[in-house]
């Protein structure tokens, strides 16, 4: 498979790597032999976070005997200086390694949130510090913003960038990609397949491989994904028009408007399980399974009308999406 040198580090990454926010303890196929099978095809690049749920660890778990195969990253969601020196010791001890290649700011997608990780009591100082001790070689920022991604590049403190690559963002591949490359800052795709949204996948993922990006990463569930994913960058070929317009076709009916299904919402203070929510929406709108989607929705202890409207999950979501509205409207299609 192709290799990338990562913008001006000395990290030269596989195209197609391993994204970890979907490893969990109770997969169908064990997590650490997903993580294993990636290395075994020769995927160089392995990617998780502080707020993936047991990832890291897992992760960790291949690590002990397999350090040496791969480059890591991972994130710190914290905003402060003390809390984000804090993630990156528990993320060492996790991923059971004493350096991790590259560590993001994770998620930085309102401006507040840029100018305090920013500040002196932010967490770039605490990420400089851990990369004085040794402890980090590089330092990340991921976004959803294109806005605060230009932000970054044009600070000069960031050695690499990881932003969504995908057909629905444009901005990035357009504005923010060039600007980057152009400053010698890495750059790793997130989201080939907007969160699911994409009835076919591997064109999907094809139309990400294609931009001019250092890494893709991809979630992986199980084994046969990885499998197929790999093949697919293998043996990359260029999307034919008929494909592209299939996914064109497919991103106007979608719009902007739709749930990634990044969990970054949660948690709800009266425990609705949001993104649940509208994957079941979508099940009935876009995938004709009407029946099964409410099956699936009745079974959620919490409704979507149980909202309170507390906007706490607004407030979180990246793509600042209208989500009370749009529970409303996923529960009078679900009920």
């Amino acid at each position: 498979m192709r290799k990338n040198k990562l913008g001006k580090t000395d990290m030269v990454v596989t195209h197609l790597s391993f994204g970890g926010i979907k490893l969990h303890k109770n997969m169908p196929d064990k997590a650490e032999n997903i993580v294993s099978k990636a290395l075994d095809l020769g995927i160089n690049y392995v990617d998780t976070a502080r707020c993936y749920g047991d990832s890291e660890v897992l992760i960790g778990a291949v690590m002990k005997n397999r350090r040496s195969e791969c480059y890591l990253s991972s994130k710190s969601i914290r905003r402060s200086k003390e809390e984000s020196a804090e993630d990156v010791n528990i993320s060492l001890k996790n991923l059971n390694t004493d350096m991790i290649d590259l560590y993001y700011c994770h998620d930085i997608s309102r401006e507040q949130h840029y100018e305090k990780i920013m500040s002196d009591s932010g967490t770039l100082p605490a990420l400089k510090e851990a990369q004085k001790a040794g402890k980090i070689r590089y330092i990340g920022f991921s976004t959803h913003r294109a806005d605060l991604a230009m932000k970054a590049i044009d600070s000069g403190e960031f050695d690499a960038i990881m932003l969504s690559i995908n057909l629905f963002d444009q901005e990035f591949i357009k504005d923010v990609v060039p600007y980057a490359r152009k400053a010698g800052i890495g750059i790793v795709g997130m989201k080939p397949l907007a969160g699911g949204a994409f009835q076919h996948p591997q064109v999907a993922l094809r139309y990400s491989l294609a931009q001019d990006i250092d890494a893709q990463l991809v979630g992986i569930s199980h084994i046969s994904e990885i499998e197929e994913d790999f093949e697919i960058a293998d043996n990359f070929k260029s999307l034919t028009d008929e494909e592209m317009k299939k996914l064109e076709d497919e991103a106007k009916e979608l719009g902007k408007d739709f749930c990634r299904q990044c969990g970054y919402c949660l948690p709800c203070t009266v425990d609705i399980e949001i993104p649940k929510v509208f994957l079941y929406e979508r099940y009935a709108k876009r995938y004709w399974i009407g029946d099964y989607a409410k099956e699936q929705y009745a079974l959620l202890e919490v409704k979507a009308d149980e909202c309170t409207e507390c906007g706490k999950c607004e407030e979180r979501c990246p793509y600042e999406l209208p989500i009370i509205e749009k529970l409303k409207s996923a529960h009078e299609l679900l009920k």
